[in-house]
């Protein structure tokens, strides 16, 4: 049996690396509501769907719901031979394609200059829904390119962040100036629906909801969080994370797998998740 014979036996197809801990527990959450669920990595996942190109267009076969984890491509190929690399650049190369073709339900789908990945203050700030406070993030070589680092926090390449004074040496790095004392409140978005993680009155009164929505659907997502900061004269979102881990879904995870089923299999059961 082929690959792409294989999927008439699912109903969705869930791409991401198999201890991808987000994409195990929707597929549960799938499986509690009677669909059979695919779970495969990138390369895996180019080999279950083929793109023909005809006088009348494109056509992407099987028409299956996707749901897409970064995670699916994570591979380190410094000892792989040149033709395995080869090969897996011709499997992400059918892969962008047919997700960015299909006419079916993709979360969070391919565009065709690739994938979004997570924006920071500056890339967001130019968006009406972002807010008022004016936004500089600097990169440098290294925390000792900064002559003034007070008030300053930055992320470096290796994903450690702090105030710069903490941050190793001759490692490149982004950083903005922050408020200390700023509250922060984390919005997932699932096409129009928000589900904040918590319950504070000003999450409601600054409608964070709703503008997370609208930042999410800018940058062409559907499934995404939104961490705000919240300072004494504004909120001014500082991440967009469109492949957010456990930790940020913990607090309102039943909603936003009960959201993802829903679009997934909207024939589904509805048993709690």
């Amino acid at each position: 049996m082929s690959d792409s014979a294989a999927l008439d036996r699912y109903d969705v197809v869930l791409i991401a690396r198999h201890d991808d801990g987000v994409a195990i527990r929707l597929r549960e959450c799938l499986q509690l509501r009677g669909a059979r669920v695919a779970l495969v990595d990138g390369p895996g996942a180019a080999r279950l769907f083929t793109v023909r190109g005809t006088q009348e267009g494109t056509a992407v076969t099987p028409q299956l719901p996707v749901f897409i984890r970064p995670s699916a491509w994570w591979h380190v190929d410094t000892d792989d031979s040149a033709d395995a690399r080869f090969l897996r650049g011709e499997c992400h190369a059918t892969f962008w394609a047919a997700l960015a073709l299909t006419d079916a339900t993709v979360i969070n789908r391919l565009r065709r200059t690739g994938a979004i990945h997570r924006l920071t203050a500056a890339a967001l700030a130019g968006s009406p829904t972002a807010g008022r406070a004016p936004v500089v993030e600097s990169f440098a070589s290294g925390p000792d390119q900064f002559d003034d680092a007070e008030g300053l926090w930055g992320e470096d390449i290796d994903y450690r962040t702090g105030a710069l004074a903490t941050l190793s040496a001759d490692v490149p790095l982004r950083a903005r100036r922050v408020e200390i004392d700023a509250g922060y409140e984390i919005v997932t978005v699932v096409g129009e629906r928000a589900f904040a993680a918590t319950t504070h009155p000003r999450t409601l009164g600054a409608s964070l909801g709703p503008r997370s929505v609208g930042l999410v659907a800018g940058a062409g997502l559907h499934f995404a969080t939104v961490t705000w900061a919240l300072t004494a004269e504004d909120e001014l979102p500082v991440r967009l994370n469109p492949a957010p881990d456990e930790s940020e879904l913990r607090y309102v995870w039943s909603d936003v797998s009960a959201a993802l089923c829903a679009d997934l299999w909207p024939g589904s059961r509805q048993e709690a998740a």
